[in-house]
């Protein structure tokens, strides 16, 4: 299959006209912890409010748990040693992630066929990262190439072989989400290239889209939304790090806060995206951009947050609902955000 390249936006379905008012005001809800008292701290989250979360042994085992959080019910997802069982949750209910005894044992696995990197790569380390309503999954191997280890992006279809995705330039390559149309969010560092030069594509129907930065030389994409709106964060030409949305093929520059480098980790199609900015004294703050508001600090969005310090916000779904980390009286939790339309 030959590979095109384009800068053009791909996307004809997607609607026009203005986005939706984002919510301005949230309620929070704690989510929790395990038996042996190991918070519930998200991972991801899906448009019909299903949540993963990961629960870390507070005993030297050093085991991690995975679950899904659906309704009022709690589903163990996997266990890993050392690391998270589950990375990506698919509108269906179906999920993936990694499973393992140590680091170079990590194999990707998903509910739906099991651990496929035992029996696709039985020697290589491999994750998966992302997953949709079909089943398909995207994620990355290591593999070992002469002396050196590469990264590689796959795609694993149960209707077909798994394959490599490889942009132009090669190199490292890593995928990190898809949505249900199949686009998959990628990043590459060619071969020969600096220390930390990074490139954003977008891979739909056999053809590599690039995610233009904004003018440094590294850009990350996060997630893709179900209509095909990649967010992510990339180096400005100033060397600070700003989050972006991209849509009908250009790059939005959504700023960040005054002495802070900001990262996007999760967007959703009413153009909303949330993430982190990283103050040098305070540590990470969770944050949210909208169209109408810009950028903010979550916290200053939350009802009542006593007690709490939102460090990172990792997911967004359809609902305006966002998952995330934090502390509340000092002490590692996982919150939930509801918008909160009461007047």
């Amino acid at each position: 299959m030959i590979t095109a390249v384009r800068s053009a936006h791909p996307f004809a379905h997607v609607a026009a006209g203005p986005a939706p008012s984002a919510p301005t005001r949230y309620r929070l809800f704690d989510l929790g912890t395990h038996l042996d008292g190991a918070p519930l701290l998200p991972v991801a989250l899906n448009d019909d409010g299903d949540i993963c979360v990961e629960a870390a042994s507070r005993y030297p085992s050093g085991i991690v748990r995975g679950f899904c959080l659906s309704g009022a019910h709690r589903i163990p997802v996997g266990v890993a040693f050392g690391l998270s069982p589950v990375a990506a949750l698919g509108s269906g209910g179906l999920v993936a992630g990694a499973t393992g005894t140590a680091p170079r044992a990590v194999r990707a696995w998903a509910s739906h066929i099991g651990s496929f990197g035992e029996r696709l790569w039985p020697d290589s380390a491999s994750q998966a990262r992302g997953i949709n309503a079909s089943g398909q999954i995207v994620g990355n191997v290591s593999l070992e190439v002469g002396e050196t280890t590469l990264s590689r992006a796959f795609f694993v279809s149960p209707q077909s072989p798994a394959r490599m995705l490889t942009p132009p330039q090669g190199g490292t390559t890593v995928a990190t989400a898809l949505n249900d149309l199949g686009d998959v969010a990628l990043n590459s560092s060619p071969l020969g290239a600096p220390a930390g030069e990074t490139h954003a594509w977008l891979f739909r129907d056999g053809a590599y889209f690039a995610i233009p930065g904004l003018g440094g030389n590294r850009a990350w994409a996060t997630a893709v939304t179900p209509e095909g709106r990649v967010a992510g964060h990339c180096r400005s030409g100033d060397g600070a790090t700003h989050g972006f949305l991209w849509e009908d093929g250009v790059t939005s520059d959504l700023g960040t806060l005054p002495g802070c480098d900001t990262e996007m980790l999760a967007a959703n199609d009413h153009c909303v995206t949330v993430g982190r900015a990283l103050e040098p004294l305070l540590g990470p703050r969770a944050v949210r951009w909208s169209p109408d508001l810009g950028l903010v600090l979550l916290s200053d969005l939350v009802v009542d947050r006593t007690g709490w310090h939102l460090q990172e916000a990792l997911g967004l779904n359809r609902r305006g609902e966002i998952i995330g980390r934090g502390l509340c009286d000092g002490q590692p939790r996982g919150f939930l955000l509801r918008p909160d339309f009461a007047p």
